[in-house]
């Protein structure tokens, strides 16, 4: 920075010693017009005041400057010294002034240019030296060719786009943008973030475009003067990496931002107390975290006092190349009750892998406990000795997809015991797949796929069926004779192992264990062939489709033990007829219908089958339920009917109820047997406009479909009920809003299944949403649940949040949960308590979330966030 040049100021002069003629005499500010150009633009401000302004154009990118008074001021005071013999004009401005870069533009790598707006700075005095006026319009001097510099101090502010800098000192490089900032505080937007981000420095240098550097520098997305919370760094660097991609949809390169953050002698501050340190940092700033990526603390009577903090692993390690597109996860968890354990996880989502292009997406995720306590899974199964006493689990999915429209797929799923899942990830295992360990590679061709598989059982501990290996081939919609006929195939050929469960060690559980239906030690190999023609036929209005199809297997082994081949074949008729009436003139502001239209789809499908061998003759080689459902059926084949499942109940007499059979890409192809049934279907829905005038929308008002199966062989097929499954689903929705919602099905065979569910359900966006649910059961099982769920913004700074699920029955009480959130300005408490009666459980926990996270778990209400302060814009 050049000091000297604020003191002196001389008269102006050209080259040639002389003085400017009296028509370019310098206007009111003392800033002299250049020769041959006109006076400068009269500034007019809000309060009437008028100050001279100056303006001019540049080259090098820098399309023009312009230098006005700062606010409603009084007019700043501009003078300017050429000096012809370092070839540049001096400008001083003291009293207020703003200076208006406009329309700057870089020059990219890849050679493109992106527009960067305009740049404003202010500043109670300001000096700059720039190129000398006269070469300057002349067109014999540019920007790019010479310095432009500038040193601003007092109540400085600097702004660009989103970018605000305020500070006391700032010396700025106009041509280079290189400056240096004393006692700055930023403020910015950054992509991923909500809200903003606030950074202090006693001093930030801008070395070169995009790259920053800060001393004895804080972050915080706190507003507050003083913060919350900040990351304290001895030195701080700020980079704006650029990354070529290729653009999915065109193919070709595009640069996109990557703004980058490291940093040594790293400080986090929680209310002013420092609470961990570590001595490098280094990450992209599109992940919104500071080491931490979650932190919970619980109490509850089965894992005891329990802290799990989850940590971003890349910038622990300080990598500061770690690739695009990877998130990897640390966990260290402490359960008083039953141990330390340690675990990681990593999402990723490539654009190749390992050289080979192709989109590749997966995760994998790691945790190991030394458990020294007891599981408590239910009201019958408490205490319980685990089976291992190193737990965990490892779990690996990956898919690749490659060129020439192949996919690769692989998965491992190793548990260490049959309830460990249950245990420690109950929500896991009661939704998720299967933990499975299988490769998979396929090829389409348009409407053909090829499938070669191979899978291994590690969990013997549950029932699995082994590939070693096996092939697919699959053919959908194919046309023949002119579209006049449809043909789909699917054709097998594998070796197969079915492998049932291990019985449990715990004398507890072994003695209500039992076999599934179908659940043999079984293998052999497996080869078969079924084949489908259609022909579609439109009768006018009427849709019509007769269908042929059958099958052809062998089998190695079958219950029995001796091999086995089946034959079996279906024909039938498929109908559907559309329908609808519209009427614009059915108004109603009560029911917020504007016009209803009325559209019904009839449907209708007879089938009959015939095979020369019953479906369980074979064994149950292709499972249709999941094994948590697995370990559920088996207590309740024990507890219930006493080890002996009855046919009515068997998970294989409800597929084949429901037609499995009909399909070629069916499930489970070992379920086929003889079989007569008559399909009716009717969906219907009402649909009106709603939404502000000129712009409504067409929406469902009200959905109404229900669907049955007749068995005109009642007593060999449904148990002597000619009417067989019927199923019903009603959706209202009263407004965009608010919705009522029913169900049901039923089997009218004694003790069949009837399930009935009504509820009502109603949110609003950043305030709200409740539902208020109830669920009859009859039949195997018979229960009346009434389920009531909670969130609500109760003000400005609490959320309240209560869960309810209640059984009339012997059950009572099933579970409950409350939960009070405080709204922060820089984060997210949550106090919330849970009790299990089932499992003799009061668990209460405490979570805390920082406000800036892209998807928040506390912050959703309504299905949209809370907005952070800032994120919708600079105050």
């Amino acid at each position: 920075m050049r000091n000297a040049e604020k003191q002196a100021i001389q008269p102006v002069q050209y080259e040639d010693g002389s003085l400017p003629p009296p028509t370019a005499a310098p206007p009111a500010t003392g800033l002299p017009a250049p020769p041959g150009f006109p006076d400068p633009p009269t500034i007019t401000y809000p309060d009437g005041a008028t100050t001279g302004g100056f303006k001019f154009l540049v080259g090098g990118g820098t399309r023009s400057v312009e230098i006005v008074g700062r606010g409603t001021a009084a007019p700043p005071s501009l003078e300017s010294i050429n000096r012809p013999e370092t070839g540049e004009t001096v400008v001083i401005a003291r009293g207020g002034v703003t200076v208006l870069i406009r329309d700057v533009t870089a020059q990219m790598p890849g050679g493109e240019r992106m527009e960067l707006g305009t740049i404003s700075l202010s500043a109670d005095r300001i000096v700059g030296w720039m190129p000398l006026f006269r070469d300057l319009f002349s067109g014999a001097a540019e920007f790019s060719q010479s310095e432009g510099e500038l040193y601003l101090e007092g109540d400085i502010v600097f702004r660009q786009g989103e970018r605000i800098i305020y500070a006391d000192a700032m010396y700025f490089n106009v041509t280079r943008e290189l400056g240096m900032v004393l006692d700055a505080e930023a403020i910015t937007t950054i992509p991923e973030y909500q809200g903003i981000v606030r950074l202090k420095a006693d001093v930030l240098q801008q070395v070169s475009r995009g790259n920053f550097v800060a001393f004895d520098a804080a972050v915080t997305s706190s507003r507050m003067g003083v913060p919350r919370y900040w990351l304290q760094s001895q030195e701080l660097r700020l980079s704006d990496r650029r990354r070529i991609t290729t653009d999915p949809s065109t193919g070709l390169p595009i640069t996109t931002s990557d703004p980058f953050a490291s940093s040594t002698g790293n400080f986090v501050y929680l209310g002013g107390v420092p609470i961990l340190y570590w001595p490098r940092f280094s990450t992209s700033l599109t992940q919104p975290n500071f080491y931490l990526k979650d932190a919970k603390f619980r109490n509850d009577s089965i894992f005891g006092n329990q802290l799990m903090l989850d940590w971003d692993l890349f910038q622990l390690l300080g990598w500061e190349n770690a690739p695009e597109g990877v998130e990897t996860t640390l966990s260290t968890d402490y359960f008083s009750d039953r141990g330390p354990a340690i675990g990681s996880s990593t999402r990723y989502q490539l654009p190749g892998l390992l050289g080979i292009p192709g989109p590749a997406i997966g995760s994998y995720d790691s945790w190991l406990i030394r458990d020294r306590g007891l599981d408590t899974l239910g009201r019958v199964r408490r205490d319980l000795v685990p089976e291992e006493t190193l737990r965990g689990r490892t779990l690996l999915r990956h898919r690749h997809y490659l060129p020439n429209d192949f996919e690769f797929m692989a998965e491992l799923g190793y548990i260490s015991d049959r309830n460990f899942l249950e245990q420690y990830l109950e929500n896991e295992w009661d939704q998720d797949k299967d933990h499975d360990t299988a490769i998979r590679l396929r090829r389409y061709a348009r409407n053909h796929l090829l499938d070669l598989s191979a899978n291994l059982q590690v969990n013997d501990f549950f029932q699995e069926t082994e590939h070693l290996p096996r092939l697919d081939h699959y053919a959908i919609g194919s046309s023949l004779l002119g579209d006049r006929l449809t043909w789909s195939a699917h054709n097998k050929v594998g070796y197969t192992r079915l492998n049932s469960a291990d019985a449990p060690v715990n004398p507890v559980e072994a003695a209500n264990f039992t076999l599934l239906p179908g659940e043999l030690d079984r293998r052999g190999l497996e080869a078969g062939t079924r084949q489908e023609l259609a022909m579609p036929i439109s009768l006018g209005v009427v849709n019509v489709v007769p269908f042929l199809s059958g099958e052809a297997a062998h089998y190695g082994q079958a219950a029995d033990g001796d091999d086995l081949t089946r034959l079996f074949g279906q024909a039938g008729v498929r109908a559907s007829l559309s329908m609808w009436r519209a009427d614009p003139t059915i108004q109603s502001s009560l029911l917020n219908i504007r016009g209803l239209a009325h559209k019904v789809d009839w449907s209708f499908e007879y089938l009959v089958a015939d095979s020369n061998t019953d479906f369980d003759e074979l064994p149950y080689y292709d499972p249709l339920d999941d094994n948590a459902q697995e370990q559920f059926r088996r207590r309740f084949i024990f507890d219930n009917y006493g080890g002996a499942l009855p046919a009515r109940f068997d998970p294989r007499t409800y597929a084949l109820r429901h037609g499995i059979q009909r399909w070629v890409t069916s499930p489970s192809d070992v379920i086929a047997d003889d079989l007569q049934q008559v399909r009716l279907g009717l969906h219907q829905r009402f649909q009106t406009k709603r939404g502000l005038p000129g712009r409504e929308r067409i929406t469902d008002l009200f959905r109404f479909d229900v669907d049955t199966i007749l068995f005109p062989d009642a007593e060999r097929d449904n148990f002597g009920e000619t009417l067989g499954p019927t199923t019903y689903a009603a959706r209202y929705h009263v407004g965009d809003r608010v919705a009522l919602l029913s169900d049901g099905y039923f089997d009218f065979f004694d003790l069949g299944l009837r399930s009935v569910s009504a509820g009502i359900r109603a949110s609003r966006p950043g305030v709200g949403n409740v539902y208020v649910g109830l669920l009859s059961l009859e039949g195997p099982i018979s229960s009346t649940v009434l389920r009531t769920s909670l969130d609500y913004r109760l003000n400005e700074k609490w959320i309240g949040s209560f869960g309810n699920t209640y059984d009339f029955g012997e059950a009572g009480s099933v579970g409950h949960s409350l939960g009070i959130t405080r709204i922060g300005e820089s984060f997210l408490l949550q106090v919330g308590a849970n009790v299990n009666p089932g499992r003799d459980n009061v668990s209460i926990g405490f979570m805390i979330e920082p406000r800036f996270l892209p998807s928040s778990r506390l912050g959703r209400l309504g299905g949209q966030l809370i907005p952070a302060p800032g994120s919708e814009g600079l105050e």
